[in-house]
């Protein structure tokens, strides 16, 4: 009997260095050796872990010690791998498959009358097919685990601590029947009262100390849970803003081109007066000016280049949907601000204009974007009204939707909000039935004053 158990510990432990290897070529580690040296390396390593074998319910800490050491050092011969990572694979690995085979191996135990004399076998075989399906399903439930981590973590500290109250529910009835039993034989135990009282305060109060760490935890989670969505949309608003950023930069040199079109009129108009005895030609020149004209009229001077190129390009967007588009910002005085953040926030300001514009398919109503600024009592005041047809729900100045994307929608918002913080800027939303308006209030002087300290 003796020799059949230290025959399956060996084949349990073959399984465990087996799996290790698949789990690690399923992450995608290189092997690295290619000499016959380092292969006989690891199988000289191998031999102590299959001597020492995988122990069934039970593994002392000295076997588990020798174990990860011994792992580890094989994984960091075989594998295009660092020391730090090697230890660290090898310690998951190793107290994951342990605690999956020791759980299989006592669930089997307390059914020994239903399993028979065959419980070692059905254990390796049981523990096999459960590790062995999780690596070769390993990037799909990698994938889960990171969308879930979360709710995972939840679900694992509810399960661990219902485990923990069932089993001082029932170790608590049997230290009762142990109590019994003394006390009817007339049995003296000195320490029978304290181990009584100390049974019943786990019974009746550890379980609620246990619901209270549950709160707390399961509170953690869920703010875990909402500061990475948060990180995860703010990230989202960077890149966008980067994207803008770097493209309204490459529109400058198209920008000065427009401009310098405007300069040369003067020069166009002296060679068409030279050639009017040529009608032909006159007639080409006078059309091909026109083409350059027209693609370059919508040009603006605010003051800076940037916002320039903002609104030029958000007004080839305005004409081809047919929308109105009124600009009249004077920004020569306001560099506090910087680039980045001027892109944020009129870029998106006009960007969702343009959005709600585009919902409207009644031809009554006027598609149109207005967008102003002035300076009152101290404060860079911005104001961008445009015409919708859709409802808004409004509330606590945010606006909600009832589209299924909700993450997405209201990036642009969020962006502009994030970008008026760093000056102390507030945004407020009104809204009618046909009428969008937001204002921008950014104080001047403060931000002046924090430039030049």
């Amino acid at each position: 009997m003796l020799d059949s158990v230290y025959s399956l510990a060996i084949v349990n432990m073959v399984i465990f260095i087996v799996l290790f290897f698949m789990l690690m070529n399923k992450r995608g580690y290189v092997y690295k050796f290619k000499i016959n040296i380092q292969f006989i390396l690891i199988l000289i390593l191998s031999i102590p872990l299959i001597i020492i074998r995988m122990p069934f319910g039970i593994v002392s800490l000295q076997i588990l010690i020798i174990i990860i050491l011994i792992l580890s050092l094989i994984c960091k011969i075989t594998y295009q791998i660092d020391i730090r990572k090697s230890i660290i694979n090898s310690v998951i690995y190793s107290l994951l498959y342990i605690l999956i085979e020791c759980s299989i191996h006592w669930i089997l135990q307390f059914s020994s009358t239903y399993v028979g004399e065959y419980m070692l076998e059905l254990n390796i075989v049981i523990n096999f097919i459960i590790i062995f399906t999780c690596i070769y399903f390993f990037n799909r439930l990698q994938k889960i685990y990171n969308n879930n981590k979360y709710y995972i973590y939840i679900i694992l500290t509810i399960a661990v601590n219902v485990v923990i109250v069932l089993f001082l529910n029932i170790s608590t009835e049997k230290i009762e029947d142990l109590y019994t039993i003394v006390a009817k034989n007339n049995i003296e135990y000195t320490y029978n009262m304290d181990t009584m009282m100390f049974s019943l305060f786990m019974k009746y109060t550890f379980p609620y100390i246990l619901f209270i760490i549950n709160i707390i935890l399961i509170s953690i989670f869920i703010n875990s849970i909402k500061s990475e969505k948060e990180k995860v949309k703010m990230q989202f608003v960077d890149e966008k803003l980067d994207m803008q950023y770097k493209y309204y930069l490459m529109a400058k040199e198209s920008q000065e081109k427009m401009k310098k079109v405007y300069h040369d009129m003067n020069n166009h108009m002296e060679n068409i007066k030279r050639l009017k005895d040529n009608s032909e030609d006159v007639n080409k020149y006078i059309n091909n000016i026109e083409d350059e004209v027209k693609s370059t009229k919508n040009i603006y001077n605010t003051g800076n280049v940037l916002l320039d190129i903002i609104f030029h390009e958000k007004s080839k967007a305005c004409m081809e949907n047919n929308i109105d588009f009124n600009v009249g910002i004077d920004f020569s005085k306001y560099n506090f601000i910087e680039m980045i953040d001027i892109s944020s926030i009129f870029s998106n300001l006009v960007d969702n204009a343009i959005e709600a514009c585009n919902k409207i398919d009644d031809n009554n109503i006027e598609k149109y974007i207005t967008i102003k600024s002035t300076f009152i009592k101290g404060y860079y005041v911005v104001r961008c009204e445009n015409s919708k047809i859709n409802k808004v729900i409004i509330k606590n100045n945010k606006i909600f939707t009832s589209k299924k994307d909700k993450f997405l929608h209201g990036i642009g918002l969020d962006s502009i909000k994030s970008s008026i913080k760093k000056y102390n800027g507030e945004l407020k939303i009104k809204d009618s039935e046909y009428k969008f308006i937001i204002t921008i209030h950014i104080p001047v002087e403060e931000n002046l004053i924090e430039i030049f300290v």
